[in-house]
């Protein structure tokens, strides 16, 4: 049986011999041997570093301390495993806890272990090296902020099913794992943490916790006493609360929440608030809560965030009634600009909102009578502060509607909405530069008074009407009756789901009338009698993007008129058209073929070009008369290869286009950018009917 002095001096060689695997193995036989000798374990330490099995070797570097602390051999070793391993602070700890170990007269050792502690140093210094350390602190907290900014209220408004994981990433957590830099000056600047974002899901088990450190770092609980660099004080206290899937907080979880906002004074320094239901579980009792709950954030924002909170959201899968006054809401919270109600009109579920300090929507008679006073008695309105306003997927049942006098500020107005003579007043507000609405029944369309789309509409950039299907033929029709009324400043037009002649397109949305047009959406578009089909504007020099999917009139002509009068398209949707073919497909894609530039080094021009050529011809006779060989001829008369070029029509969404042709899918494969082609046709070869895709 070998000695452990043997098997050492067999696992030296085999080390030598770049054996490690087997110096491993002979190692270990010799420290069953020997098992307190530490040359043994540093010599098995170095072996496992070359196999990169650094927390082995970290293992047996630890036993060579244990039996030899006053050594720096030990410590040395496993410093390299540690520096190995990325961990330089722990390698910085060991050597210096090493060099408090060592005798006075050990000054080889001393020596050994401070240059490996500056080395170490050195590299933990250059690890932790970040751009933004030299960067002036005011613009390091900007770009930083950037970075971290929370999305707006409307990205909460859906949920992909099945829910990601994780959902709703908290960007400033993962700022802070970067580097030691960014975890300092992210945890000493009070102004990073004005966003609290809590989900019932997510943080169901810690939302307290993290609630409670929220507070303290908004209120400036950091290393420095968030302080900047110049002395001066950064704002405290929170800015705006998210909180979402919030039926999945229990009663105790959610009061807490707004409990610990109140009582670190945060309330008085709220500016936005977001309650959203989209996210999580969706049962009878979760729709119970979400009314609860509802009522819950309101009464907290009147009593204690009333003269600050600028911006209310409340998102849900179900469709809202709300059983108040809107009107009320404005003029209860002073300050409040936006408002802001995310449903669903197809939900079964229903959600109903209400709150004691909100007057009652639903007026009685008695009340009602009495309200309207003397027909020849001017009444005025209370003025309130309302800039923006959205009630999507919202059925108004309620008596009391809002009176445009009450509403002079606002700015935009975005409707889905069942009960549209609540908010009919506001069409006629005239600083709208946002008028979306989507409204249902066809006698509020009929019966109501015609808005006063003059004014209403003279400063408007985005516009989008749907629902009823008289609703927006009555508005345009008034619009041309006006002269045709102009858009100087529209740049977004949907019309998905209107019925439309062409006069309303060729008189209102020429390019004449509307000439910064830049998106149109005519989706899903019917032809209003008695045409039969819609022709675009002779000129929409504007316009970007172009969506004509799912539309019966839509034909080769129509996309024929797209290339001709619509010169700077970019995107084009013609999703579910059963009457194009794949010729206009590519003639529009050829006319938007960028041009072919010729600097002075390949020609400038044409008569340059054909002196190349010709210059190019005598060459190659030349080489001919000399007995050159093709290789030669070929390497001294060949131009560099052109850049591909592709056409500036970038974006093509052709699913459903069943008539395009398997040749004009392998040309606009090659002429337009990768992935800007989306389409899918049946494939008759397959007998079942199932349909094969490609994107590009």
């Amino acid at each position: 049986m070998s000695s452990a002095g043997a098997l050492y001096a067999s696992g030296l060689a085999a080390y030598r011999a770049t054996s490690f695997e087997t110096a491993v193995e002979l190692f270990s036989d010799a420290i069953s041997l020997a098992p307190k000798s530490a040359k043994l374990y540093d010599a098995r330490a170095t072996a496992y570093e070359k196999l990169n099995k650094l927390q082995e070797g970290l293992l047996d570097a630890r036993q060579v301390v244990k039996f030899m602390p006053t050594s720096s051999k030990g410590y040395l070793r496993a410093a390299k495993m540690l520096k190995a391993a990325k961990k330089f602070s722990n390698a910085e700890a060991l050597l210096q806890q090493a060099l408090t170990k060592m005798p006075p007269e050990d000054e080889k050792g001393r020596r050994e272990l401070e240059k490996e502690l500056e080395d170490a140093l050195e590299l933990r210094r250059q690890a932790e090296h970040s751009p933004f350390s030299t960067l002036p602190y005011e613009i390091f907290l900007e770009i930083i902020t950037l970075a971290t900014a929370s999305p707006d209220a409307s990205s909460y408004t859906s949920s992909p099913i099945p829910r990601a994981k994780p959902a709703r990433v908290d960007t400033l957590f993962s700022a802070m794992r970067v580097c030691r830099t960014w975890y300092r000056l992210i945890k000493d600047t009070p102004h990073l943490w004005t966003t609290l974002r809590v989900d019932g899901v997510i943080n169901g088990k810690n939302a307290e916790r993290k609630v409670a450190y929220f507070l303290a770092q908004a209120a400036g609980a950091g290393k420095s006493g968030g302080r900047r660099p110049g002395g001066s004080r950064a704002a405290h206290g929170l800015r705006r609360l998210v909180l979402t899937a919030a039926q999945d907080f229990s009663p105790p979880v959610y009061s807490g929440i707004l409990d610990a906002v109140q009582q670190a004074g945060s309330a008085s320094t709220l500016r936005e608030i977001v309650l959203s239901f989209v996210d999580g579980s969706r049962t009878t009792v979760s729709v119970d809560n979400e009314a609860s709950r509802s009522t819950e954030m309101f009464v907290f924002v009147e009593a204690h965030a009333r003269e600050t909170i600028e911006s209310l959201s409340v998102c849900s899968g179900g469709r809202i009634y709300p059983d108040f006054d809107i009107t009320s809401m404005y003029l209860s919270l002073p300050s409040l600009t936006s408002f802001h109600l995310w449903g669903s009109t197809t939900s079964n579920f229903v959600l109903g909102l209400r709150a004691p300090f909100l007057r009652n929507g639903i007026i009685p008679p008695s009340l009602a009578d009495s309200d309207k006073g003397d027909a020849n008695t001017a009444v005025s309105y209370p003025r309130t502060r309302a800039r923006h306003f959205s009630a999507m997927g919202a059925v108004f049942v309620a008596d009391s509607i809002c009176h445009l006098e009450s509403f002079p500020d606002l700015e935009t107005l975005n409707l889905d909405v069942i009960g549209a003579s609540i908010v009919w007043e506001l069409f006629s507000a005239p600083k709208l530069r946002r008028f979306e609405a989507t409204v249902y029944g066809e006698s509020h369309v009929l019966e109501l008074p015609m808005p006063d789309l003059e004014r209403a509409w003279a400063q408007l950039e985005s516009l989008r009407l749907g629902g009823a299907k008289r609703f927006a033929q009555r508005l345009f029709d008034e619009a041309i009756r006006l002269g045709p009324l102009r858009f100087d400043h529209l740049t977004h037009l949907d019309l998905s789901f209107a019925s439309l002649s062409t006069a309303h397109l060729t008189q209102l949305f020429d390019s004449r009338n509307a000439p910064h047009l830049a998106d149109l959406v005519l989706a899903s578009t019917m032809v209003s009698p008695p045409d039969s089909t819609l022709s675009l504007p002779a000129r929409l020099d504007a316009l970007r993007s172009l969506d004509l999917s799912y539309t019966m009139w839509t034909t080769d002509a129509t996309l024929r008129e797209v290339a001709r009068c619509a010169p700077r398209i970019e995107r084009l949707a013609v999703r579910g058209n059963a009457f194009v073919t794949g010729r206009p497909i590519m003639e529009l894609v050829r006319s938007r073929m960028p041009p072919v530039v010729l600097t002075e080094e390949d020609g400038g021009g044409c008569e340059a070009q054909a002196e190349g050529t010709n210059r190019a011809g005598r060459a190659a006779s030349a080489g001919r008369a000399a007995g050159l060989s093709s290789s030669s001829r070929s390497a001294s008369t060949s131009a560099p290869p052109a850049p591909r070029r592709y056409s500036l029509l970038t974006d093509l969404a052709l699913e459903g286009c069943t008539k395009i042709e398997t040749a004009a899918v392998e040309w606009l494969k090659k002429n337009v950018r990768p992935g800007g082609v989306k389409f899918q046709f049946l494939d008759p070869a397959d007998k079942r009917g199932r349909s094969a895709q490609w994107m590009w």
